[in-house]
């Protein structure tokens, strides 16, 4: 049995999660602190909304040179290194704060972004490669619960030091706090990744001693050099031609939904305080309903998906609850009008609930339907799109605020993009419903390995076929009917060997092969 499959898988994808927690937890600080930085740094809306743009603007260009690193390279190198790097952005944005450099912030932000984007690609990767078929669902439900708890922490406690500090430092030093963590936690999970290759070694080296010590010297040399040139090919951008059409749709979905999710969320603690009157501490707390739902029912949600399947019905679902939270939050009465301040909760519970459905079940789609060799590929090619939302996004709510001077329409404006979300969904629901509709069995990987392995028989099996006599008994091998042998019968011209033999087959088909000379003892 390999490592990975035995019980310490759930501590690597613990740890797995907790790279994240750091990330996830300073990634909102802006949100967090928007009317402070706003006030300290003397900057607008649109200046503040840069922070979330420029932290994905070099994304759009680094995210699938980030993925072909990971796949060439190896998902402990990404997961090291992306850590660290995540560690020293935020320590560059907390020194912009500590010397109110809205540079210096914005130069951190795109720093943060770059290691970010790609941790979260080796998170994926290394999720792909512990955790396979029935059970992938319910790991990314797994790897959800820290890193939003980290988003839920983010929102409680940076307004509390805020407040118990007057200085916009503080908080962001705190965050730096909690990337060293999930630094320390990379570390950790490289090592026991690494433990994990040593341990199925030492397993493949006994087997192979016990069945394969009849191998030649020169198969293990061919299959070195295949290693290579594959390796060579994995950092190669002519990977993303093996993508299929319903590959790109689903990326093209996950993009949609995370850029109604992440961009809403980078203005929604001054939303809440000014669509429903809540202080920033009161926002805060709110605001930790959308990041404690997901951490608490993502990893059912994730079990039931596993167990029944049906998963393009599952991402329908998810569409449509996109569209209502953002509907609600467009159209809720302000406490003015006569609705309670606490009417936020419902569709921040709801934007929770829908962000659990996409993580454990859009996500794990396209780790179904991606070859794992270029699994980092496929993930850094998602990253580039989020990006572009991401980053287009916030600046486009950001002027639709400035221009009619309220969140209401920034609702309305997410809820249509939402829509757009859907029809992707109904796509591939319907129209590419025979590419798609792998993804509706309970264990997709299974259906796919046995495609695989069908096609690959077929072609060896046609390789090998050279003339015509190979060709009949490969037919003759694998035929049910019956068979009767009888000896070979020769004309005056041609002399008769030991171990020449007629294979003769009933219902009028009937043919002669010489099988090679045995030699008599």
């Amino acid at each position: 049995m390999s490592f990975r499959q035995t019980k310490w898988r759930f501590l690597a994808v613990s740890l797995a999660a907790l790279i994240l927690l750091g990330n996830n937890y300073s990634f909102d600080n802006p949100q967090a602190l928007q009317t402070q930085i706003q006030q300290e740094l003397e900057i607008n809306i649109i200046q503040f909304n840069l922070l979330y743009s420029v932290f994905a603007l070099p994304n759009i260009f680094l995210t699938i040179l980030g993925g072909m690193i990971i796949d060439r390279l190896g998902v402990r190198f990404g997961i090291f290194t992306f850590t660290l790097i995540v560690t020293i952005g935020q320590l560059i944005i907390a020194l912009g704060g500590k010397f109110n450099e809205y540079s210096l912030m914005l130069l951190g932000r795109a720093i943060f972004g770059v290691a970010s984007e790609n941790l979260i690609i080796a998170q994926s990767t290394f999720v792909s490669l512990w955790f396979k078929g029935s059970e992938l669902a319910t790991a990314m439900g797994i790897i959800m619960t820290i890193p939003e708890l980290g988003g839920a922490l983010n929102s409680l406690l940076t307004p509390l030091i805020y407040e118990s500090s007057q200085k916009l430092s503080v908080p962001l030093f705190t965050s730096v706090g909690f990337c060293l963590f999930s630094f320390a936690c990379g570390i950790v999970l490289v090592y026991l990744d690494k433990f994990a290759d040593k341990y199925d070694q030492r397993q493949s080296d006994s087997q192979y001693v016990l069945e394969q010590n009849m191998i030649k010297k020169e198969d293990d040399e061919d299959q070195e050099q295949e290693k290579q040139e594959e390796s060579t090919e994995e950092i190669s951008l002519k990977d993303i031609k093996q993508l299929s059409g319903t590959v790109w749709i689903l990326l093209l979905i996950c993009t949609f939904s995370l850029c109604i999710f992440i961009p809403f969320l980078d203005n929604a603690n001054q939303f809440c305080q000014q669509r429903f009157n809540l202080s920033n501490i009161s926002a805060g707390r709110a605001i930790m309903i959308t990041y404690l739902t997901p951490m608490f029912i993502s990893p059912f949600i994730g079990c039931v998906v596993d167990r029944v399947g049906y998963r393009r019905r599952w991402m329908i679902l998810t569409s449509i609850l996109f569209i209502i939270s953002h509907l609600l939050f467009a159209i809720i009465p302000t406490p003015e009008d006569g609705s309670p301040q606490f009417a936020a909760v419902v569709p921040l519970f709801l934007l929770g609930v829908s962000y659990a459905f996409y993580s454990c079940v859009m996500i794990p789609c396209v780790q179904y339907l991606v070859d794992q060799r270029i699994m980092g590929t496929a993930f850094g090619l998602m990253g580039l799109f989020e990006s572009i939302g991401a980053c287009v996004f916030p600046l486009v709510s950001s002027q639709i605020y400035n221009t009619n001077g309220n969140y209401r329409q920034v609702g309305f404006f997410y809820m249509g993009i939402a829509c757009v979300n859907l029809i992707f969904v109904l796509t591939l629901y319907f129209v590419d419903n025979k590419g798609s509709e792998v993804l509706d069995k309970i264990n997709p990987l299974q259906t796919k390995d046995h495609d695989i392995s069908s096609s690959t028989s077929d072609d060896s099996i046609a390789s090998d076929l050279t003339d015509e006599d190979e060709k009949e008994q490969i037919e003759m091998k694998t035929n049910l009917h019956s068979f009767k042998l009888q000896p070979l019968e020769t004309n005056s011209d041609t002399k008769s060997q030991p171990g020449d033999i007629k294979i003769q087959r009933s219902f009028s088909f009937e043919f002669s092969m010489q099988n090679k000379k045995l030699d008599n003892p």
